[in-house]
């Protein structure tokens, strides 16, 4: 029985050496661990879990066009509704009259007029005076004062190609001037845009001659 115990030992070495040369270059699980599952490697006892390489580009980011929900932000261009606001209509308003100085007192007329091409539902006009009054003022209906030297009138409604109403403002100068500048302007277009400014901006400088001066 010895000697047949001997004569096996080496073919048991020789068996393991070319059962480990040829078998596939991985070790086996310890019994009770999990398979490996598809496309997994099992590691060699007493080293980690084997390192998956990781792509050269690294992770692929998300399209800077594209925000965190996935859905395309809208151009800036568009509102938030979509709708284009609509352009103001065009209207020509301008004023013309004339002011006359008669020895402490100072008259003005002046008649607002629309051009066109659109009609104004409402508009105001702003007149100033270089000499503060002595006293009340005169005032059509629709004027109020809003300074001292400074008066506001509604003009109504103006329709395109035709005059509005007339306005007449008088005050009583405080002491007697060589010259008053006049100045009459838009205070409020009635919301409309105005292509011509030059007729609606005046400065007219009067002397106390009592003679008529037009704008």
């Amino acid at each position: 029985m010895r000697v047949r115990t001997r004569a096996w030992l080496p073919l048991v070495g020789c068996a393991g050496a070319v059962l480990w040369a040829g078998g596939p270059a991985q070790a086996t699980a310890p019994p009770g661990a999990p398979a490996p599952g598809p496309g997994r490697t099992a590691a060699a006892p007493g080293v980690g879990p084997a390192a998956v390489p990781l792509s050269r580009t690294g992770p692929v980011a998300a399209p800077a066009s594209l925000s965190h929900t996935g859905s395309v932000a809208a151009p800036a261009s568009l509102s938030r509704t979509g709708s284009v606001a609509a352009p103001a209509p065009r209207a020509d308003l301008a004023f013309h009259g004339y002011a006359v100085i008669d020895g402490d007192r100072m008259e003005v007329r002046l008649t607002p007029r629309d051009h066109g091409p659109a009609a104004v539902p409402e508009a105001s006009v702003r007149v100033r005076w270089s000499v503060g009054p002595a006293g009340a003022v005169t005032l059509s209906p629709g004027c109020a004062r809003t300074g001292e030297r400074t008066v506001v009138c509604g003009t109504g409604a103006l329709v395109a190609g035709q005059a509005g109403e007339e306005i007449r403002l008088g005050v009583r100068l405080r002491v007697p001037a060589p010259e008053v500048t006049l100045e009459v302007e838009t205070a409020w277009n009635g919301g409309v845009a105005d292509p011509d400014r030059t007729n609606d901006r005046l400065r007219v400088l009067v002397l106390p001659t009592g003679d008529e001066y037009s704008f």
